[in-house]
C-alpha cells in the first residue's frame, strides 16, 4: 500500500542519528577548546550550568560547572589561581583547600 520509493528508511534514520551525534560532538569540542583558552586567560567559560562561590579562611573559591568540565578560581590575598579540568577530578589546589 505505502511505498518508500526504494529508500531504506532504517538506513536514513541511522544516518540522521549519526549526523546529529557528530554535530553535537563537534559543537561540544568547540566549546571545550574555546573555554580552555579562556580559562588560560582567567576568563569564565561561555556556558556555566552551575556556579558556586565559597569564602574560606585563606581566600575565596569559585567554581563554574560547564558541559562535562569545570573552571575554578582561588583567590588568596593578592594571588589568584585559575584551573580547568574534568568535573569529577579534583586538582591539587582543590585538595589542598578541601573543596
Amino acid at each position: 500500500m505505502f511505498s518508500s520509493g526504494g529508500v531504506n528508511v532504517k538506513k536514513t534514520v541511522g544516518w540522521v542519528v549519526k549526523a546529529i551525534f557528530i554535530v553535537l560532538l563537534v559543537t561540544w569540542m568547540v566549546f571545550f577548546v574555546i573555554d580552555y583558552f579562556r580559562a588560560k586567560d582567567g576568563v569564565k567559560p561561555v556556558i556555566c550550568l552551575s556556579e558556586e562561590t565559597q569564602t574560606l579562611e585563606g581566600g575565596t573559591y569559585y567554581r563554574c560547572n560547564s558541559l562535562g568540565y569545570k573552571y575554578y578560581e582561588y583567590q588568596e590575598s593578592d594571588q589568584t589561581t585559575y584551573g580547568f579540568g574534568a568535573m569529577f577530578y579534583k586538582s591539587k589546589i582543590e585538595k589542598e583547600i578541601g573543596v
